[in-house]
C-alpha cells in the first residue's frame, strides 16, 4: 500500500526543484509528475485585414501525470493524465491533452484506450516538424485522425515497429448512428541511422464536437536520418503525404491535398537550429475556395541552458498572399 509520507517527500522534493519526477516508486508501483512552464511573446497575422499582433503567452504549459504498475516481469499496468493551462490568461478554461489507460507487454505489445494522438500523428505525419518547441503558430502538420474515443495496438519486433488506431466517431446531433469510425495502420523499420516511415488512415466521419470532419482519409510516406560528426547531430526528415477531403457535395468530395515537407536541424553544444520547407497544394474544395499552391517555411533557434531550461526563437511563414499565420516568437521553456 502506498504510504502517505512517501508521496509527501517526493512532492515536497519538486517543490525544492529536484531533478527528478518521480513523487512515488517501490518494486511495482510509480508515480510521476512532469511539468512544462512556456511563456514567450508572439506576433502573429490573424486575419487578412490585420497587420500583426503582439501577444504575451503561456499556451504549451502543460502539467502531466503519469502511474505504472508492474504486474509480472512481462505485464505493466500504465495511466496518464494531462492538462495543458493559460497560466497568462485570466480565468482561463483548464483543458485536457492525452488522458489514456493501458497495458504494455514486453513480448505481445502494447494496447491502450482513451484520448491521446493517434500513432500515425507522433511517428509519421510529424517527422519533419517533432523539433519545433513553440506554443504558437507552427507548420501545418497533415490529418492523421482523431484524438478521442481511441484504442491503439502498438508493438516493435527488433527494427520494425507499427501502430493500429481505432477511432469511435460520436453520432450526428441527430442521433443518426454513424458507421464510419477510424482506423489508421502505420509500420517503420530502421536501418542504422536511417528510419522510413508509411501509413494509411481512414478517418471518423464526425468530430468531438459533432460536426463534420472536412478530413477524411490520409496516407503517407517518410524517412528520417541522423547524422553524428564531430560538429554535432544533424537530423534530416522528410514527408509525402495526402488527405483527402470529405464533402456532401459529390465534386467535391474525395479529392486530394498533397503535403510534401523537408527539415533539417542541427545540434552543436547547448545550440539547436532548425529549418523547415512544405509545399501545400490543394484543389478548389467548394465554389468559394480555389484551387492552390503555396510554400510554408520555418526556422528555428534553441539555447539549452541545461536542467530543462531552453530559451529559443522562431519565425513562421505559412506561404499565403494574405500573410495570415505568419508569426515570430521569442520565449522560454522550462521542464521539470
Amino acid at each position: 500500500m502506498m504510504k502517505k509520507t512517501a508521496i509527501a517527500l517526493g512532492i515536497g522534493a519538486l517543490a525544492c526543484g529536484a531533478q527528478a519526477a518521480e513523487v512515488f516508486k517501490n518494486a511495482d508501483t510509480a508515480i510521476e509528475v512532469n511539468l512544462d512552464l512556456q511563456f514567450y511573446n508572439s506576433n502573429i497575422v490573424e486575419s487578412a485585414s490585420s497587420s500583426a499582433d503582439n501577444y504575451l503567452r503561456a499556451k504549451g504549459s502543460q502539467l502531466q501525470i503519469k502511474g505504472s504498475k508492474m504486474i509480472d516481469s512481462d505485464l505493466t499496468v500504465f495511466g496518464q493524465w494531462e492538462t495543458d493551462p493559460d497560466p497568462a490568461a485570466d480565468d482561463s478554461t483548464l483543458l485536457t491533452d492525452d488522458m489514456k489507460f493501458g497495458i504494455k507487454s514486453k513480448s505481445m505489445g502494447t494496447i491502450q484506450m482513451g484520448q491521446f494522438d493517434a500513432y500515425m500523428a507522433d511517428n509519421l505525419m510529424e517527422i519533419t516538424s517533432s523539433f519545433i518547441i513553440t506554443g504558437t503558430g507552427g507548420v501545418t502538420v497533415p490529418t492523421a485522425g482523431m484524438d478521442h474515443r481511441h484504442v491503439m495496438y502498438s508493438h516493435s519486433i527488433g527494427d520494425l515497429a507499427f501502430g493500429i488506431d481505432y477511432t469511435q466517431t460520436p453520432s450526428a446531433k441527430s442521433t443518426a448512428a454513424d458507421s464510419q469510425p477510424g482506423l489508421a495502420f502505420t509500420a517503420s523499420y530502421k536501418l542504422g541511422d536511417l528510419k522510413v516511415v508509411a501509413g494509411t488512415s481512414t478517418i471518423s466521419r464526425y468530430a468531438a464536437d459533432y460536426t463534420t470532419n472536412t478530413v477524411k482519409a490520409a496516407t503517407g510516406f517518410g524517412a528520417s536520418y541522423a547524422l553524428t560528426t564531430e560538429a554535432g547531430l544533424t537530423k534530416f526528415a522528410l514527408l509525402s503525404a495526402t488527405n483527402s477531403s470529405y464533402s456532401t457535395t459529390t465534386a467535391y468530395d474525395g479529392l486530394e491535398i498533397k503535403y510534401n515537407q523537408f527539415s533539417v536541424n542541427h545540434t552543436w553544444g547547448k545550440w539547436n537550429v532548425g529549418v523547415f520547407s512544405g509545399v501545400i497544394d490543394t484543389p478548389a474544395l467548394s465554389t468559394s475556395t480555389s484551387a492552390t499552391s503555396y510554400n510554408e517555411v520555418a526556422y528555428q533557434v534553441v539555447y539549452d541552458l541545461g536542467k530543462g531550461a531552453k530559451f529559443y526563437a522562431a519565425s513562421f511563414n505559412m506561404g499565403l498572399p494574405t500573410s495570415v499565420g505568419n508569426n515570430t516568437e521569442i520565449g522560454f521553456l522550462m521542464a521539470f
